[in-house]
């Protein structure tokens, strides 16, 4: 237990500096960090319009007040100490109509003597100033007890510099002050600054617990990805990644990550099947081969003739085996079929239903075309004719009634549109049809569900159908043909029809808007072994 609850921490440990890694973590740093410096920006902007708006009415006052002493200086002129009596005069009124005013009046010496102050000392930064300027300044304020406290506040001032005539023809120059205590706004200010430090603070510390998050969430979608990786690479071809519903990027990534591995299975089940049917398929004719062989070469009376006859049509049967399982192998690898161009699915199912009449003839068969104009898919031409072309010798194979049966052998090609824009292909017949235990079985590959595989073939017509649907991106389908009764009375039990294969192809271009559809021209349908029989 202890060393389970060991390796426990070390990895909660290891995963901090793998969330720290994760490329989700530094997207949301960096969106955080922009964020920060965004709400910095605001607030600055904020503090700027707001306090600064104040410093500068202050600094209006203030010059407007200067100005209103430089008045009074002029009017009562320089001559002596009495123009500045008059100022300081004007001063003494300013301090009582301005709350939170502070004057000083200063002479400059030798030697140096305050007039008038509201200060106990001249502040350093007065001398040389240049526009309005912050100084600290001792305040004497009385508590509600009576006590005299004394108080350090801040302020903003501005200095006017004036020149008088002294008594013995010098010059006198004096310094005036005009202050603000600006203790509620230097407040204001510093709360101004505390907050938005501590929003910003805050900011950041949510941009990193969201980025935790965000990133432990990644992980986990991450690993449970890596997890199915891992378990398909290790043999287990069945696993998938779970979805979580969401319809994210990462629910779309798994779904064609989970499509992909569905291809895989699928190819690796064909491969499977194939070694074991050929195995099983191929070895009695190669073995019969074998045997016909030797014979012929340890009986001089044998029929050398007879023997390479059947030998020729025996490797010709093995040979075309071969060939479809080679086309399949193209089609699912996406080789086979060349690139994708429109094609009329109408035309070829004629041209094949004209090629096929002679041999649906000669077997007995009636023939029936139930072709509609149809819009042109995206595929191959080659491919499609051999999909149609594999559905009519299937149905030509097993379709067949013996001779004292009633039925007439049927099979029936028909082509028409989609009401999407697609093309719906399909070849029924009215032979014995496949159970519905037996439907998906027969799209493998070598499977033949005829016992005595007394007619010939290989198993592999219709896998080379499903394949070639596959390649079109269409939908195929195995279910009931046409009746065995032309005019069937009442329920018809299952059996009682033959085998149908549909194909629906998907549309080539998006289907047109409703209103803007084309009026559909005349069907055609001819049961073409009675037509032109």
């Amino acid at each position: 237990m202890e060393g389970d609850g060991q390796r426990r921490g070390l990895t909660r440990l290891g995963l901090i500096p793998r969330l720290l890694r994760t490329s989700a973590f530094r997207y949301t740093l960096i969106y955080t960090a922009f964020f920060v410096l965004s709400v910095l920006g605001i607030g600055y902007f904020v503090y700027a319009s707001t306090l600064g708006q104040t410093m500068d009415r202050l600094d209006q006052e203030l010059i407007d007040e200067l100005t209103y002493l430089a008045e009074i200086n002029r009017s009562a002129g320089t001559d002596g100490l009495a123009g500045l009596a008059k100022v300081n005069t004007e001063v003494s009124r300013l301090k009582v109509v301005k709350d939170g005013a502070l004057y000083m009046v200063v002479l400059v010496g030798p030697p140096v003597r305050v007039l008038s102050s509201d200060l106990p000392n001249p502040p350093p930064e007065m001398l040389g100033a240049q526009g309005m300027f912050e100084f600290d300044y001792t305040a004497r304020t009385v508590n509600e007890a009576g006590q005299v406290v004394f108080s350090t506040r801040p302020a903003v001032g501005r200095v006017a510099n004036f020149i008088y005539r002294s008594s013995d023809g010098g010059q006198i120059r004096a310094i005036i002050l005009a202050a603000r205590d600006i203790r509620d706004i230097a407040r204001i200010r510093q709360d101004a600054q505390t907050v938005i430090i501590r929003i910003g603070g805050l900011t950041l510390l949510l941009g990193l617990i969201l980025g935790s998050i965000y990133s432990g969430a990644f992980l986990r979608r991450v690993d449970n990805i890596g997890r199915t990786v891992r378990a398909i690479r290790d043999g287990d071809l069945t696993r998938r990644i779970s979805l979580s519903g969401s319809g994210d990027e990462f629910d779309t990534l798994s779904d064609n990550i989970n499509a992909m591995l569905d291809q895989i299975e699928r190819l690796m089940t064909g491969m499977r099947q194939v070694s074991d049917n050929i195995a099983h398929d191929l070895r009695s004719p190669l073995t019969r081969i074998k045997a016909r062989l030797e014979s012929a070469l340890n009986d001089p009376s044998a029929d050398r003739a007879a023997v390479l006859d059947q030998t020729t049509t025996d490797v010709e049967r093995l040979l075309a085996t071969f060939n479809a399982l080679l086309s399949i192998t193209r089609i699912e690898s996406g080789e086979g079929g060349g690139t994708k161009v429109p094609v009329d699915v109408t035309a070829v199912a004629e041209e094949l239903l004209e090629l096929y009449e002679p041999a649906a003839q000669d077997d007995g068969f009636v023939l029936v075309g139930n072709i509609k104009p149809a819009p042109v898919v995206l595929g191959s031409r080659e491919l499609i004719s051999q999909a149609i072309a594999n559905l009519l010798d299937n149905a030509l194979k097993y379709a067949r009634r013996s001779e004292d049966s009633a039925i007439t052998p049927t099979i029936e090609l028909t082509v028409a549109p989609r009401p999407d824009g697609g093309v719906l292909l399909s070849v029924m017949d009215n032979g014995p049809g496949v159970s519905e235990a037996d439907q998906e079985r027969i799209l493998q590959r070598f499977v033949r569900l005829e016992r005595s595989r007394s007619t010939a073939g290989n198993g592999l017509g219709l896998s080379l159908v499903s394949a070639i649907a596959r390649r079109h991106n269409a939908q195929l389908s195995i279910g009931r043909g046409l009746p065995h009764e032309k005019d069937p009375q009442g329920l018809v039990a299952p059996s009682a029809y033959g085998l149908g294969v549909r194909i629906a192809f998907p549309p080539a271009v998006p289907a047109p808007k409703p209103g803007k559809t084309s009026r559909p021209a005349a069907a055609k349908s001819v049961p073409v072994g009675q037509a032109k029989a």
